[in-house]
């Protein structure tokens, strides 16, 4: 768990800078695309979060059940589309998929950064 925790720690560090940077970016120009983007990024932090987690109890040797949190991931990227359809004035859709798209971005690239 030790392992999980400096891994997700780096990954956390960059997303709280990035909501920060948006939030302010948001409080200058209220536009919906960058207010999308926030609900993605904050949706993005939580499905590395699910992933890391369940992927540092799937390495435990006592574990028979190995998972991923497909289900957990699946249902944040629901609420995000969601608070999307309630608030379809103000937020925009294709920020909502940038943000959340981060997440996944993150997962591919986290070995190439991992071997240099």
């Amino acid at each position: 768990m030790k392992r999980f925790n400096i891994i997700f720690n780096q990954y956390i560090q960059y997303y709280i800078y990035g909501i920060i940077l948006l939030v302010i970016v948001y409080f200058f120009t209220y536009s919906p695309f960058v207010l999308g983007l926030l609900i993605g990024t904050v949706g993005s932090m939580i499905i590395t979060f699910t992933f890391e987690y369940f992927l540092a109890k799937a390495k435990e040797k006592d574990n028979i059940h190995i998972s991923t949190g497909n289900i957990w991931r699946y249902l944040t990227v629901i609420l995000a589309c969601c608070i999307w359809v309630m608030f379809r004035d103000v937020i925009n859709i294709f920020g909502v998929m940038v943000g959340l798209s981060l997440s996944y971005i993150l997962l591919i690239v986290k070995p190439f950064i991992r071997k240099y």
